[in-house]
């Protein structure tokens, strides 16, 4: 594995950890990723406040040091614009992305307003419970006017440009300012204060030559009627020389880390609870959505062949010693043959459905760990601090892009899952 030092965009808000990692495939071509780095003459950071008619100058740095600028093409809300300088005629919102052949940088997002408008700033918009959320008002010329500013939660005036709440509730929130001798009223925001929920994770040890394996496929899919709070990693494991199309070619590592013997079908729970047969629903309902301490979002892009996954992590208390980060590709829809042994068996699913099933179609199969396979240690972090770690990967050939998706685990020294996250490709999965 190697490893490439990621330039990261000053944040509006909070202190956030950045690192990155590069994986690859052992059946991929090693290909050096390159990450395009967008940046204005405006300021460092994500979101820049400024006036109509601004003239703002882009530049367009690579992570192997070279400039981009004149070789990328600027879209402005996804519209492409001439050169690298843009004039912001109309007050409004946008976002400002650059590409170079296959590869996409950053997005900077841009608030335009008239000479007397102010824009209300939340530093986040979806927190813990008891988490400090902050306020501001920046002015067309990107001044900071909070201290001219009385801000209203849920119609409330609060003491200072602060709120937190110990209960979870969506809120809105605005702020009165005058200009002039006028009084003006913003915009109202919403936010959310949240307790996160925990996703349990079940890993299915499995493979296409089983016969009583579709056994738990038919008790996960039971699992997901009865809640959305289920994270599923299918491990396809080779036997007897039957080749399986999804096999995994470390899944002995997990198997002697989890005691996991070749008797297929085996199933744990958050890593290493056994849920044995026949595999009751309720053994994962009486864990799921319940109340834990860690949030996990997902973003991530798949450009060409080039994949970039960006995990966000935020404790209530804090982490604890020993917790790691797992991050698994995954991928859906692989038509393959399944060995079948419920085929005559009475008032089954797979009843009358053949051995093997021809047309088989396997979800949630194990691809590869972006992560090390038992997870990246997660450095000490206090309560609410951000904690980010970028991933990329070249996707070989045989993947199907729009089929990948994945599951993100944060577990303790003991290997336990805490929680657990999925996201399809190119999808941002927020904090829950």
């Amino acid at each position: 594995m190697k490893k490439f030092s990621f330039f990261s965009l000053i944040l509006v808000v909070a202190l956030t950890i950045v690192s990155c990692s590069k994986k690859e495939d052992a059946l991929a071509i090693p290909e050096e990723t390159l990450y395009l780095v967008l940046k204005s003459d405006v300021g460092p950071q994500d979101l820049e406040v400024i006036g109509v008619n601004s003239t703002v100058v882009f530049s367009v740095m690579g992570s192997d040091g070279e400039d981009y600028t004149e070789v990328s093409r600027l879209f402005v809300n996804d519209v492409e614009i001439e050169g690298s300088i843009h004039i912001f005629g109309t007050v409004g919102q946008f976002s400002v992305k650059a590409q170079y052949n296959d590869r996409v940088s950053n997005i900077l997002t841009f608030e335009v307003l008239d000479a007397n408008e102010r824009i209300l700033i939340v530093d986040v918009a979806k927190a813990l419970r008891n988490q400090m959320i902050t306020f501001g008002l920046r002015d067309s010329h990107g001044i900071d006017r909070t201290s001219e500013s009385i801000f209203y939660v849920n119609g409330e005036e609060i003491t200072g440009n602060t709120f937190s709440s110990p209960a979870p509730e969506v809120f809105q929130v605005y702020a009165t300012y005058e200009e002039e001798g006028v009084i003006f009223t913003t915009l109202s925001k919403t936010f959310e204060v949240f307790i996160p929920k925990r996703k349990v994770v079940i890993e299915d040890y499995t493979g296409t030559w089983c016969g009583f394996c579709p056994g738990v496929a038919v008790a996960i899919e039971e699992v997901r009627k009865a809640t959305k709070d289920v994270s599923v990693v299918a491990i396809h494991k080779e036997s007897g020389g039957v080749p399986d199309p999804l096999n995994f070619t470390r899944i002995g590592e997990l198997q002697t880390m989890f005691d996991v013997n070749n008797g297929f079908p085996k199933a744990r729970i958050n890593r290493t609870i056994d849920w044995p047969r026949p595999y009751l629903v309720g053994q994962v309902i009486s864990l799921a959505g319940t109340n834990t301490d860690v949030s996990i979002a997902i973003n991530s892009q798949l450009t060409g062949s080039n994949l970039s996954v960006k995990v966000k992590l935020v404790y209530e208390n804090g982490s604890t010693p020993g917790d790691k980060l797992v991050v698994y590709l995954l991928e859906n829809g692989v038509v393959a043959p399944q060995a079948n042994y419920f085929d005559e068996t009475p008032g089954h699913e797979y009843e009358g459905l053949g051995n093997p099933i021809e047309n088989y179609v396997h979800n949630d199969a194990l691809r590869n760990s972006l992560s090390d396979l038992f997870g990246d240690p997660i450095p000490n972090l206090p309560a609410f601090e951000k904690y980010e770690k970028e991933y990329s990967f070249t996707v070989p050939s045989h993947y199907i892009g729009e089929n990948l998706s994945f599951v993100v685990m944060v577990v303790n020294a003991a290997n336990n899952a805490k929680n657990s996250q999925f996201s399809s490709i190119n999808e941002e999965k927020n904090h829950e």
